[in-house]
């Protein structure tokens, strides 16, 4: 077993040393934030506090849906007020640790997998088991997969509140022709093939956006990694039972990693552009393709010009010759789960869990689906005309594809930083570290994280 506490100091001390330049680790004045109060009425006898990241102008589903559930929430409890801060995800995930290191978390949070161990070990979130045992239908809605990146040993950390591949290819199917693919390559090295074909043309092959570090290992290495190491070795790596990142098969996946950034795969500008901006290229026709998740679907229904979106197709990650993974296969999860304090008792407790279910329940589920995404709990009922026609290309995609697991929900987060951090390092044009010595460093970080107490 891990030495949790050893980790969470590592992580909350590093989270608050991040933000000391923002006027110390509880001092929020400063950064991109939103807070609102919601459902504030004369009678009001509860204040929830949430945080999370569904922003008021994105046209992401997840985003959408969870907003909308807010505003009826409030406006059917008047005597419950929220209040609320919405950050970006990389803020949020500081925020949370910040907080966590105070003791003065949220009510209710948005909870990344890795962080769940330390949490709940910690006992500043409350397993969640007993409250979806006692609403049978409420648990019975989820599909069983959803709660993998959350179970911690018996325990169940959080409601989590969608599944999504974290790995899909979003790609301009007539860029590729003019290329000569009349079809997305099958081999990963007819898509170095057609890299450099689109280089050539004066395109950008992959538009990435990497500021945030996390783009690269969740929507490029957990499946390019695992075509080559197979599930197996990370379920080692899980259990420390003898894999390493040190071994030949994850050191061939950072050296394809390099082989992409060497040959001009990527943007230049890379590490100085979010998620949400490296899909600008990519609309204009400057990028054949960009790499992101699932949830990114129902965005570029939204924002995508209709000659840029009638293109636009989506593909997994090919095949690695003589890789041990699965060709169909797609790193992908919940990822995310709504946590609850675990100070919570009585009415606040009541109000918390009820606001969680209708967040993650049967609705939610059913208004992603027509929205373009894929939510934790099954859509029961829903209307597919209202359904995109990208979003079922991307469920296509799914039933054919086994889920893998997404390196930066499942493993301890020191280990992610490194993993975040080296691998950006390794992306940047003319860097001089080699895939070798980042597969020691992050060994390394592993071999403390993971060492008996």
């Amino acid at each position: 077993m891990r030495k949790i506490a050893a980790t969470l100091l590592f992580t909350l001390l590093a989270a608050a040393s991040a933000l000391s330049g923002c006027g110390g680790p509880h001092d929020f004045r400063n950064v991109a934030t939103a807070s609102h109060s919601f459902g504030a009425g004369p009678g009001s006898q509860i204040t929830l506090t949430l945080t999370d990241s569904w922003t008021t102008t994105s046209t992401a589903a997840v985003d959408v849906v969870h907003r909308t559930l807010i505003e009826r929430f409030k406006q059917e409890n008047p005597e419950i007020e929220i209040s609320e801060d919405i950050l970006d995800n990389a803020l949020l995930k500081t925020k949370i640790k910040t907080l966590a290191a105070g003791n003065v978390l949220p009510d209710v949070f948005m909870m990344l997998g890795s962080d769940a161990e330390m949490f709940l070990e910690n006992k500043l979130i409350m397993p969640v088991d007993d409250l979806l045992a006692k609403d049978p239908a409420w648990k019975r809605g989820f599909r069983p997969e959803a709660f993998d990146d959350f179970r911690i040993g018996g325990a169940l950390a959080g409601v989590p509140m969608q599944m999504t591949a974290t790995s899909i290819v979003y790609y301009n199917g007539e860029i590729f022709k003019r290329a000569g693919y009349d079809a997305f390559p099958a081999t990963f090295d007819a898509f170095v093939d057609a890299a450099e074909k689109i280089k050539a043309m004066g395109i950008t092959p992959i538009a990435m956006g990497n500021k945030d570090q996390w783009v690269a290992v969740s929507c490029l290495l957990s499946t390019l990694g695992d075509r080559f190491t197979g599930t197996e070795w990370f379920a080692s790596i899980e259990d420390n039972s003898g894999a390493k990142f040190t071994d030949k098969p994850f050191v061939d996946a950072l050296a394809t990693v390099k082989r992409l950034s060497d040959i001009g795969a990527f943007n230049a500008n890379l590490n100085s552009l979010d998620n949400i901006q490296q899909r600008t290229a990519y609309y204009v026709g400057k990028a054949a393709m960009f790499l992101e998740g699932g949830w990114a679907v129902s965005s570029v229904v939204a924002d995508a010009p209709k000659p840029i979106l009638d293109r636009t197709h989506l593909a997994v990650l090919p095949a690695v010759t003589g890789g041990k993974g699965r060709a169909e296969a797609v790193s992908g999860g919940s990822g995310w789960a709504l946590a609850l304090n675990a100070n919570l008792t009585g009415a606040k407790l009541e109000a918390a869990v009820q606001l969680v279910k209708l967040l993650t329940g049967e609705t939610a589920a059913n208004m992603a689906a027509e929205r373009g995404d894929i939510s934790a709990s099954l859509a029961t009922s829903y209307d597919r005309s209202r359904s995109s026609a990208l979003f079922e290309e991307y469920l296509d995609l799914l039933e054919k594809a086994d889920m893998t697991p997404v390196y930066d929900v499942r493993l301890p987060p020191e280990v992610v930083q490194s993993l975040n951090k080296g691998l950006q390092e390794l992306l940047t044009p003319g860097s001089k570290l080699t895939p070798e010595t980042l597969a020691r460093q992050i060994q390394d970080t592993y071999s403390l994280a993971v060492e008996q107490p």
